[in-house]
Order: C-alpha cells, then structure tokens, then sequence
C-alpha cells in the first residue's frame, strides 16, 4: 500500500523546479514510511511513497518495462499478478523483480489502454508511455483506492489524498456549493465531486487518460452489464443450492486471493457473518496462525466484543482486544479531525482508526468485510423498503394518526441501534419515491430540510431539495432491476460504498501505515452477487439470505443469525456530554453567522433539541461538527 502523487505538462513545457513533487510526496508519507521514489522528466514528475508488502528486497518504485518506456508508480495489490507473469513470460516479457506492480506494466505493453480489464486487485495507478507520450491514470473497479486530480490550463496535479495537491501552488481552496449540500444529504462526497470545487475525484472502474494535449476519462468496467435482467424466472431449489455452492467457493478464493503477502497479515474481526466467515477461511488455509483485532467498547450496546470472542475461541486465532474508552475515543477524534482533509460524516471512522492503530503494532496487512452489506443486501434499509409497500396500503388518516401517536411516544435514545430513530424516519418519509426514501432514512437531512440549513445566498438557486438527489439520478441512468432491492443494492454499491465506507476504512488505516484487503471486493465475486436474483439476496425479511446459507458450513448459528449492530460510537451522548463544550463552540451561533454558510437559528434549535432529549439529531449534529472542524483546519489555510 502507497501514496502516489504527480504533476504533468499536456504541452510539454518545463514543469520548473523539483520543490511542488517533494512536497507532495512528504504529505503522502503516512501511507508509505518505508521509502520514496519519483521519476522526474522536464514535463512529467512522478513520486510514490511505498509501504513495502511484496517483494521488500527489490520492488522498489517507479517499476517499467525491459526497455524503460513504459514507467508506473501505483498503489494497492494485484492479487493476479502471479498468473499474468507466467501468462506474460510465455510471451516473451521477462521481468526484474518480484513485485506485483511489475506487471501492470507489461500488461499495458500487450493491451494498451485497456490494461486495468486485466487486473485483479485494488489500485491507483499512475503509468506514463514515453513512446504514446501519453499519461494513464486507473482507478480499481470498486473504488478501494483513492485518486483526486486538479487541471487548470496545460497543468494536470494528481494525488492519493488532496492534502498532496494543494502542496502544488495555486490549487483554489474555494468550496463546491453543490458538493457541500450533498455531503449534508449523503454524508460524503459522491464522485465525482469533492469538498473543493477544482478538485475532481476519478471514479471507480475508470481511466484518465492525458495524451496530444487533453484529458479525458473513460469506463472500463460497468457493473451495470452483470445485474440480473428483468423478467426471468425464479431459480429452483436446485439452482439455489448450487448458486449457494457456487458462492461459497468463490468467497473462499476472494479470501485465499488476499493472503499473499511477504509481511505478517490478520483480520479485522467484529463478530458480524462477514467478518467471520473471513476468519474461517483462514483458518482452514492457515490453521494455528490467523492473528485476529476487534474493539471492545464500555457501552454495552455497542459492544460486539462476546461475539469476536466466539469466533475467536472457534477457530483458535490469536486474539487481540483494543478497548475503546471515552478518553482514547476523543483523542481519536481529535486526530482525524486534523489529518482528514475532506469532511466524512461517518462516526465509525474513529473505532476504525483505534483498531488500526492497534493492530499496526503487530501486522502490516489487515483483512476486512467491507462490501458485502451492499452485495448480500445487509442494512435494515431493504426491510424498512419491502414495509413501505406494506404500510403504503393502510388508509391515509390512519397512516397520519399513528405517525402522531408515535411521535409522541417514542423516546430519544443514546443506544447504537436506536429503534425510535429509526421508526420516526420511516414513518416520515415512507410516502417518498422509494430510492429518495431510501437515501432519506440512510442519510443525514432529508432533502427538504436542506433548504432550512444553508443561507439563500450560500444555497443560491435553485434550492438544494431541488439538486442533491441528481447524483442517484446519474448512477440509475440507464440500468434496470429485477426488483426494488436489486436497485437498491446497486444504488449503495455505487456511492455509498464507494465514497463512504471505503474512504473511511482508507483513511483511518493509511493513517497508521496499515493496509487494509477487502475479500468480498473481488470483481469477480461482486459480478456473481450482482446477477444473483434480488429474492437470494433479502429474502422476506431475511438479510443476506444466500450468503448466511453458504456460511452455514462454516460458523455457529449464532454468529450467522445475530442481529446486525454496524460498528459506531455514541455520538448521542457524547454530544451531550464529553463534547459539549467543543460542539457548543464549533457551532456557536454567531460563529456561524459570520461564516455565512448555514442557518445559524436553525442549528441551535437542533442543538437545544437534542441537549435537553427533546430529539435524537444525532446524525446531522455530527456531520455539522465534522465539516465545520474540518472547515477550521482545511478550507481557510
């Protein structure tokens, strides 16, 4: 795992001096301490920070071709890259080292742009043709590695966090009003947008390519062509019992693919089927010797650490425990809110980033669960769907008077599962268009209230109800379901895994030089998923129901059929309590004012709300406190 970052003439005139390319690489370092290497051309500099996995001794970059015209740096793991060199060597291409980055090189020698079909892996890469005289930059198929760019002009600037490019001078730090109000909505930055309106995200499964003076991008992969189609029949029991088979061994080759390392690895073990099954595979590839982390937390309902245990004691892992006190939480906190250098609304970042931390002391590599929520169908979002259909049907007075009745009655609560938090939402939206009622109960405000929490003259016009639904609107263009769910599943596939949950996991362990492999993410493990009928994935209201049926084999019943907790904090009560004072500051009122971005009476009333229990603004009091945080650190300096 690295950081790569680098500047680029489309003109070909002197980039002048080597100070913005040094400066950019020693902002990445945390990604990889281990060592730097840069490829510096009159028009072209490229560097990498490298946190060495494979091939310690001599897989130093820039890597190339035998002839030296063609020269990449990249960061991630190609899981494949054993069998392309041998598919390679048959054809002639002989290679110096043993690093897996090699061969993305002599790939792109036989396949030209269309190089990143061929891959395997995780990656961001940067490979310059001397020959085309042209500049690629890739991105992996589901987004697991980070990649921003600037262009103004002849110039391109590129980078694995934006703390690298606004090292390059002249990089505007000026917001992105449309980007702003949709972090308020989704509570991140969909792509391709970011917080800085000059400053683009390349999407997942895409390519830029800079060659005879221009810049474009373009889709190399489409999850698109692998959901199922409309109209087709349901599968027998016959066919389900070899599509769970099917499953089950291509979950243990995702999970065999990640263990190749020259470094000690473990798992990220929270309890969860994921996570778990996981562990179980290798277990039985490596029985004795699977080191495994999990978090404790003090707050019992946010504690899943018994079920780590179980798991644990099953396999006969070597377990390690970190617990997540208030002190060690805030200090956590404290940190990110520092080094993130986009505002990221999803609380979970802080227990991620203590368990990385912990587990660094002893491993290089982790392995995590992230994606199969979105591919088996795991959030009690797709429940709260197929009950709208059947609440939709009651009468409409009797569907107002129980939504009053309720609200009256059910309390605020500070638990990790707020089950009041939660009915509210669904009731208060459940007459929605159902994908912008599904963002609604997923996400921070609802569209309407965005026009309450920006200034009209920050806002401008149209209002922001009217435009932050258009990145869904983008990704659902011109792809069809099988179902409700299916679109559903596709539809936080593309955002909400992709610019949530795998920045988070990104961030918080790069920061402590920890690289993180997610086994669900093989490609081809999610083109499986994808065409799997939507009624294998959430059957009924059962979650994960053929993934929970492959496992079977593998884990006790009541690891598989637990109810599912998701991985937070208490932001609740800590916004209550140990950060009152912070959040009484950084959401002062007359602060606010003189910012000019939001209503500053509309966001005390939440605060008042939420202090004296009157409501749970949990969710939206966190993503006001995170940007604004960020704001202080970020966009003025």
């Amino acid at each position: 795992m690295c950081g790569i970052c680098g500047v680029y003439n489309l003109a070909h005139e002197p980039l002048g001096g080597d100070s913005a390319i040094e400066r950019m690489s020693r902002r990445l370092e945390h990604r990889g301490p281990d060592s730097a290497g840069f490829l510096k051309l009159p028009y072209l500099a490229l560097a990498i920070r490298r946190l060495s996995i494979i091939d310690l001794e001599s897989g130093s970059q820039p890597l190339s071709n035998e002839t030296g015209d063609v020269s990449l740096v990249f960061n991630g793991e190609i899981y494949n890259f054993r069998e392309l060199t041998a598919e390679l060597g048959e054809r002639g291409h002989r290679f110096k080292t043993r690093s897996d980055g090699e061969v993305i090189a002599h790939v792109y020698e036989e396949r030209g742009i269309e190089f990143a079909r061929e891959l395997n892996g995780m990656f961001a890469i940067a490979l310059w043709d001397a020959r085309a005289r042209r500049l690629v930059l890739a991105r992996d198929r589901a987004g697991e590695k980070p990649l921003y760019y600037w262009q103004r002009g002849n110039t391109l600037v590129f980078g694995s966090e934006i703390k690298a490019l606004v090292e390059f001078p002249g990089i505007s730090r000026r917001l992105d009003p449309q980007a702003v109000s949709e972090y308020f909505l989704y509570g991140y930055f969909p792509a391709p947008a970011s917080v800085f309106a000059e400053i683009r995200k390349l999407p997942a499964a895409h390519i830029l390519i800079a060659e005879h003076g221009r810049v474009s991008i373009r889709r190399y992969w489409d999850l698109r062509d692998y959901l199922r189609p409309p109209g087709l029949a349901r599968p027998s029991r016959c066919e389900v019992v070899r599509l769970t088979e099917d499953l089950r061994a291509r979950l243990r080759e995702a999970s065999a693919s990640r263990l190749v390392s020259d470094v000690p690895l473990g798992v990220f073990l929270s309890g969860g089927v994921d996570s778990s099954s996981i562990v179980a595979n290798m277990s039985d590839l490596s029985p004795g010797n699977v080191s495994t982390f999990s978090v404790a937390f003090r707050e019992k309902s946010f504690n899943e650490e018994s079920y780590a245990s179980l798991v644990s004691r099953r396999f006969r892992t070597r377990h390690h425990v970190v617990t997540a006190d208030s002190e060690s939480l805030k200090k956590a906190f404290e940190f990110l809110a520092a080094h993130l250098d986009e505002p990221l609304a999803d609380p979970a970042v802080i227990p991620t980033y203590l368990l990385a931390r912990f587990a660094r002391q002893q491993i290089k590599v982790a392995l995590s669960g992230e994606g199969s929520d979105e591919l088996f169908g795991g959030y009690p979002t797709y429940l709260g769907a197929r009950l709208a259909a059947y609440y939709q049907r009651l009468p409409r007075l009797l569907r107002v008077q129980l939504f009053e009745r309720l609200q009256e009655w059910l309390p605020a609560s500070p638990e990790a599962v707020p089950k009041g938090l939660f009915l509210r939402r669904f009731l208060a939206y459940a007459d929605k268009d159902p994908t912008e009622r599904h963002q609604t109960w997923f996400g921070i405000f609802a569209p309407a209230e965005l026009d309450q929490l920006f200034t009209p003259q920050w806002a401008g016009a149209p209002p922001p109800s009217q435009r932050v639904l258009a990145p869904m609107t983008k990704i659902l263009e011109g792809a069809c379901f099988d179902d409700l769910i299916a679109e559903l599943l596709y539809l936080d596939f593309r955002m909400y895994l992709e610019d949530n949950l795998l920045v988070k996991v990104d961030r918080a362990s790069m920061a402590c030089s920890l690289e993180m492999r997610t086994p669900f993410l093989d490609h081809r493990l999610i083109q499986f998923a994808a065409g799997l009928p939507a009624d294998l994935r959430v059957r009924g209201f059962q979650l994960k129901y053929i993934l929970k049926k492959a496992v079977e084999p593998w884990l006790p019943r009541k690891i598989i059929y637990r109810q599912k907790r998701g991985f937070s904090v208490p932001i609740a009560r800590w916004m209550r309590e140990d950060l009152k004072a912070l959040v009484d500051r950084v959401l002062d009122e007359e602060k606010l004012r003189r910012q000019g971005l939001f209503n500053a009476p509309f966001v005390r009333r939440l605060l008042e709300d939420h202090w004296s229990e009157r409501a749970d603004h949990r969710k939206a009091l966190w993503a006001l406190l995170c940007f604004e945080l960020w704001h202080e650190r970020w966009a003025s300096a």
